[in-house]
């Protein structure tokens, strides 16, 4: 027996309201102890939809957090994904267009490269990622190591930008210099910030849920719940306006109905105004 899988499945859900999926859903079925539990039977029955369940994460690790023995939940869900889901096909690794030293790494709708040059008078290469950089082989134990390895030679001795926790945290997994869009505008706002479960602590809007739920694998496997996640997170905001560093969060809370701004937001902004004049 696996006894951190097998102590997670007997555990009586003491990170339940910890979880940001199964408090934002009411879906015990979410909780870290039930899939955990699917993992254990699917040992004995191959038929146990447990392929599904290990996607019911943000991999956001607020279960870790809470756990009283340490237990390493996100990795043996990594570990049950390689083990119960058919390798994905191999990550096709965007390319950099340009040859200057920092790169604004696009992973949204707005390119932003143009409007961060005037800002900082400088030159700017720039990447464009649909996947956050391999975002689903990331979250495997089989392709994790091949995919930061590209990545590292992707960017070889560049510094990245980055406008998302996401994207950062790949760049940093693969030793890459990468600065926070938000650090790098270092912007003085009125609106108190909500920091979400990659955000670092600090004063600002508390709703007691810290995950927005835009994260894979939930955002690409049950979009439904993602959706209801951000839902929630808006209910305890309110109507609040608030800043968020992170463009993921803010365009997915946003999407649901919140009113968030974040750094690419307010370079949008900027660029219509500049438009209009």
């Amino acid at each position: 027996m696996s006894a951190t899988v097998d102590t997670c499945a007997l555990c009586p859900r003491l990170c339940r309201h910890k979880c940001p999926v199964a408090v934002a859903t009411g879906l015990e079925s979410t909780t870290p102890t039930a899939i955990m539990t699917q993992v254990v039977l699917a040992r004995h029955n191959p038929k146990t939809p447990v392929a599904s369940a290990v996607d019911l994460c943000t991999r956001c690790g607020q279960c870790q957090d809470a756990c009283g023995i340490d237990q390493p939940v996100v990795s043996l869900l990594d570990q049950a994904r390689t083990d119960h889901q058919p390798k994905p096909d191999p990550w096709v690794a965007p390319e950099i267009m340009g040859s200057a030293d920092r790169v604004a790494v696009i992973c949204g709708d707005f390119n932003w490269t143009d409007s961060l040059r005037s800002a900082l008078k400088t030159n700017l290469a720039e990447l464009h990622t649909s996947d956050h950089l391999g975002e689903p082989h990331r979250i495997r134990t089989d392709t994790l190591s091949t995919t930061l390895q590209e990545i590292r030679t992707i960017f070889g001795d560049r510094t990245a930008i980055t406008s998302c926790h996401t994207c950062q945290l790949a760049l940093k997994a693969a030793d890459i210099d990468t600065t926070l869009l938000a650090d790098l505008l270092d912007e003085q706002h009125a609106l108190p910030r909500w920091r979400t479960c990659q955000c670092e602590h600090g004063p600002g809007v508390s709703v007691t849920v810290r995950c927005c739920g835009a994260r894979a694998p939930l955002q690409d496997r049950h979009p439904d719940l993602a959706l209801s996640m951000a839902c929630d997170v808006k209910r305890r905001l309110d109507g609040q306006a608030v800043y968020i560093e992170d463009s993921r969060c803010s365009a997915h809370l946003r999407a649901a109905g919140a009113n968030t701004t974040d750094p690419v937001n307010r370079l949008r902004t900027m660029e219509m105004s500049d438009a209009n004049r």
